[in-house]
């Protein structure tokens, strides 16, 4: 359990005068609890919505299904389980997590006041349980409110981050190592891939823009058949999650000697992420940061790149600060922010590169190496 993050929600909670609160955003109760489900399949078909966190007299209770509350009892989770998987009658999940949903909020007694709810990920089929279970109370939405409050992340929460983070960088290192003309994306990113999970110790939840050649211009995409050919660019961004946290790194690499184009185009890169880095620093607003990166590569007589300059980490792999145009948010010391410049060129490639950092009193510190800081 996040202590620190469970104390900062009880604190708003209080501010907002809500003593009961249904959590049903994945990122929230990974934040609080430090329970994940696996995402490797997809949604498991014979469970219901994703786990429920149930606040009530300043404690959390998570409702999943019984197929993942051994996991989340072994970091001292109290759950209450619903039956998943069975041979004995139909797949019901969704009905089976209502019920047993239902009778909790019974067991809490006539309540009444203000109920805070995550709506933007709790099934709707559960919403009209949640009205009838709780006549007496009025639902005010909670989506978005903790994502201040998630920015800023504590000693664990960055003791975590690095650790996502060491595998990003593994992942740059083992491109860069097995990159070679003649082989195909696929088969570049299965034999890289297969480091991660190996130094992990388990299977990696993993997105990942992995492409090379031409298609580097179309910014990201999955793996595919292109058999990669001399002076190619390969565009890898990596975001495996380990433990609840995401991290991510972009690195931009080549099979044999570049084209002068796209060697131009990489210190270009190199030296935007570097002035971005620098200028890191609390009090500096996302939007300034995203101006300035943008700014500095259409100096160089390119068009600006139409993603985000960065991003937050956490139990997301993209939330706040997000260096965009419209974020006027401060940045702030703890906050673990990517920053990603880009440049891309149709007919030619692309080239990305992003480091992390940690924002620190006076500056920040680099979190990711694959780039020699």
């Amino acid at each position: 359990m996040n202590i620190e993050a469970l104390e900062k929600v009880g604190d708003y909670f209080k501010e907002k005068e809500l003593d009961i609160a249904l959590l049903s955003n994945p990122a929230t109760i990974a934040w609080l609890t430090g329970y994940a489900p696996s995402n490797q399949i997809g949604t498991n078909p014979f469970e219901g919505g994703p786990a429920l966190g149930w606040w009530h007299a300043g404690k959390l209770t998570l409702v999943l299904s019984d197929a993942e509350s051994t996991a989340a009892q072994a970091q001292g989770i109290e759950t209450r389980d619903y039956l998943s998987y069975t041979i004995e009658s139909p797949a019901a999940g969704f009905l089976n997590q209502g019920l047993v949903l239902k009778n909790l909020l019974k067991e809490s007694g006539n309540l009444k006041g203000h109920c805070g709810v995550e709506f933007n990920f709790l099934p709707a089929a559960l919403l009209e349980i949640i009205k009838d279970s709780l006549p007496l109370v009025s639902l005010a939405p909670l989506d978005g409110s903790f994502d201040q409050l998630r920015a800023i992340k504590t000693a664990r929460e960055i003791e975590l981050l690095r650790a996502s983070l060491r595998i990003c960088d593994l992942a740059q290192f083992e491109t860069r190592r097995l990159i070679q003309p003649g082989i195909s994306e696929i088969e570049l990113w299965d034999r890289v891939k297969c480091q991660l999970d190996m130094s992990a110790g388990c299977r990696l939840p993993i997105v990942a823009d992995f492409i090379a050649g031409s298609r580097t211009a179309d910014i990201g995409g999955l793996p595919g058949e292109y058999i990669i050919a001399a002076g190619d660019a390969v565009i890898a961004d990596i975001v495996p999650r380990l433990n609840g946290y995401w991290g991510d790194n972009a690195g931009t690499h080549f099979a044999s000697e570049p084209s002068p184009d796209l060697k131009k185009m990489y210190q270009i890169v190199l030296n935007t992420l570097k002035k971005g880095i620098a200028a890191i620093k609390p009090g500096v607003l996302a939007c300034d940061l995203d101006k300035m990166l943008r700014n500095a590569i259409q100096d160089e007589g390119y068009a600006p790149y139409p993603h985000h300059s960065g991003h937050g980490l956490g139990t997301s792999y993209h939330e706040e600060p997000r260096i965009v145009p419209y974020n006027q948010m401060k940045i702030q010391p703890g906050m673990v922010i990517a920053i990603e410049p880009g440049i891309y060129v149709p007919g030619t490639g692309g080239v990305r590169l992003e480091d992390v950092v940690l924002v620190t009193q006076d500056g920040c510190e680099v979190l990711t190496k694959h780039l020699g800081n």
